[in-house]
């Protein structure tokens, strides 16, 4: 099919080439000449599409770590008894206030009602400054999987397909082979992602919903770690947008592909979480059975763009109802059932139940897109502005003692039907990055030396830090884990946030931009220079204090 469409895609100008014989002999020397330009510019451009349609491979050209990556997972040892199961929840460009628990109503009336979501903090913790690494997905996810900034990994972009499969005239694989620095096509395959570590100590290692870091080669998810696939690799708004199952070697039954749903097949997504939460249920508890501990990443498309759902229960069908708040509200039921199912399943390794030893994570990949609540928070997905970054973060582990410490506060939560639910959980105020969920995975999995710190590779820079003893109460929730946090977009540091810097008697986080588009649609072509914020006392953003602090701002330019 690749090759019957790049010859297809070659007629056009040819045509034009074997047309400028004809004109030439045409007797008006103006119009000959004129159209003689226009086949020349027309045969220039079909040229260059052509270039583009051919989707190149390429190879990169960066240092690679290999030898680094293979030495540290043989030196991961085999899991521990009593170490957790994994559960990753990773909503796609949901709001940092799309949940009841993070309501910018507050919670005396949700916005949306999330129970159970809101229930993974019940006796676990919340953090109220937790950031993603990218206000758009892949360098996001890059960073969530790996504990780097996705420029360590030179992946600064959405990851767009390779393929030219159910539309050969969709732009959307124009992009891969020429955006990113050293030939980089998705996640490299000698990066590190905590799932690669969890499956060298032992766990089944699965990923369901969205991919996004690549569609061949070293940069599919199967070489990245996990065991089992099933989803697209690509954003749901993407074409094509197929479904496939991936298995790896040490899967049973060996490595696998094949294609569950086509693209037109997807044309229709209302029964996404539906299968997805199939699909994810029946690997957790294929695992339960043999015994084995999991770890698995469930990343919804939702509620990115377009918009689904099961239509208040009847499937497949009309769309026409499809609303924002449908699509989490029935998200939030599905995740129920994943929920109830580890909380009255019984651990046959560890006792208790799954739910007691499962480290449940539930968090967002940016900031909204074209619907949902940042709160008062400034900026959108595509911004580094707070409201781009700001994300929503959740984690429960009961064994593990996350929540357990003594700042633990009641949660009181009122929902649309009038009813109300008390949860018990931490809030954490400390600053931190989606990176930082690889380290504190590791650590709360039992991926630690002889010293009993965190096992990290030694031939990269990790810059994700272990939150553990925030989650378990060890240390006072608004204990600094960095020193700086940088906001990244396309390859380049807008940002920086520098905690705890001292001022008019006190301890403050600071934000600084030298430079930074206006997010305000009716000055997109302005810029705001030197723009400083104190993030403790103006969270949204609101009143620039740089001429107040001339010296802090200094500071912080000379740290961006």
């Amino acid at each position: 099919r690749r090759l019957w469409w790049n010859l297809v895609l070659c007629l056009f100008p040819a045509a034009l080439v074997a047309a400028m014989p004809f004109i030439s002999k045409l007797g008006r020397e103006k119009l000959r000449k004129g159209l003689l330009i226009l086949l020349a510019a027309l045969t220039i451009g079909t040229t260059v599409v052509y270039a583009l349609f051919m989707s190149l491979r390429v190879r990169p050209t960066v240092e690679r770590l290999w030898e680094g990556h293979d030495a540290y997972l043989d030196s991961v040892s085999a899991r521990r008894k009593g170490s957790p199961n994994v559960l990753v929840v990773l909503m796609d460009d949901m709001a940092y206030a799309d949940i009841s628990a993070y309501s910018y109503k507050s919670t005396a009336l949700a916005t949306i009602d999330t129970p159970n979501i809101d229930s993974i903090a019940d006796g676990g913790i919340m953090m109220d400054n937790f950031y993603a690494a990218s206000p758009v997905c892949s360098p996001s996810r890059f960073a969530m999987l790996t504990g780097r900034y996705s420029s360590r990994g030179y992946l600064d972009n959405v990851v767009f397909p390779t393929v030219v499969d159910s539309d050969p005239w969709s732009p959307t694989h124009f992009f891969g082979p020429y955006q990113f620095l050293g030939n980089v096509d998705g996640i490299l395959g000698d990066e590190i992602t905590f799932a690669e570590v969890l499956q060298a100590a032992g766990y089944d290692t699965s990923l369901i919903g969205k991919w996004n870091l690549g569609d061949y080669g070293e940069y599919l998810p199967t070489e990245q770690g996990f065991d089992y696939f099933y989803g697209s690799y690509y954003v749901n708004d993407m074409t094509p947008y197929d479904w496939v199952r991936d298995t790896g070697e040490g899967y049973p039954g060996g490595a696998s592909h094949e294609e569950v749903r086509t693209h037109e097949q997807n044309l229709d997504q209302s029964e996404s979480t539906r299968l997805f939460t199939y699909e994810l249920l029946r690997e957790i508890k294929r695992s339960v059975e043999v015994g084995n501990a999991f770890c698995s990443v469930y990343a919804t498309p939702w509620p990115h763009y377009p918009i689904f759902s099961d239509n208040n229960g009847g499937g497949k069908g009309d769309t026409s109802d499809d609303s924002y708040i449908d699509c989490i509200e029935e998200f939030d039921r599905s995740l129920g059932e994943v929920l109830d199912y580890l909380r009255s399943t019984p651990d046959p390794v560890n006792g208790g139940t799954l739910y007691d030893n499962t480290l449940v994570i539930f968090t967002s990949d940016n900031g909204p897109g074209r619907e949902g609540a940042a709160g008062a928070l400034r900026g959108r997905k595509n911004t580094t502005f707070e409201g781009g970054m700001k994300v929503p973060l959740i984690a429960s582990y009961p064994v593990g003692g996350v929540g357990g410490g003594d700042g633990s506060e009641t949660l009181s939560v009122m929902y649309s039907d009038g009813s109300s639910r008390d949860y018990s959980t931490t809030r954490i105020g400390s600053s931190s990055m989606n990176f930082d969920i690889f380290t504190t995975v590791l650590s709360l999995c039992g991926v630690t030396n002889a010293d009993g710190e965190v096992l990290l590779p030694a031939d990269r820079v990790i810059d994700g830090a272990d939150l553990s003893a925030l989650w378990r109460g060890d240390e006072p929730s608004d204990s600094p884990v960095h020193e700086a946090l940088f906001y990244q977009k396309k390859g380049k540091t807008q940002a920086v946030q520098l905690i705890g810097v001292e001022a008019d008697g006190g301890k403050y986080d600071f934000k600084y931009f030298d430079r930074v588009q206006s997010e305000n649609s009716a000055f997109f072509d302005q810029y705001y220079n030197r723009y400083l914020f104190n993030l403790d006392l103006d969270p949204i953003e609101g009143y620039n204090v740089a001429m107040r602090y001339p010296e802090i701002a200094d500071r912080l330019a000379a740290a961006l």
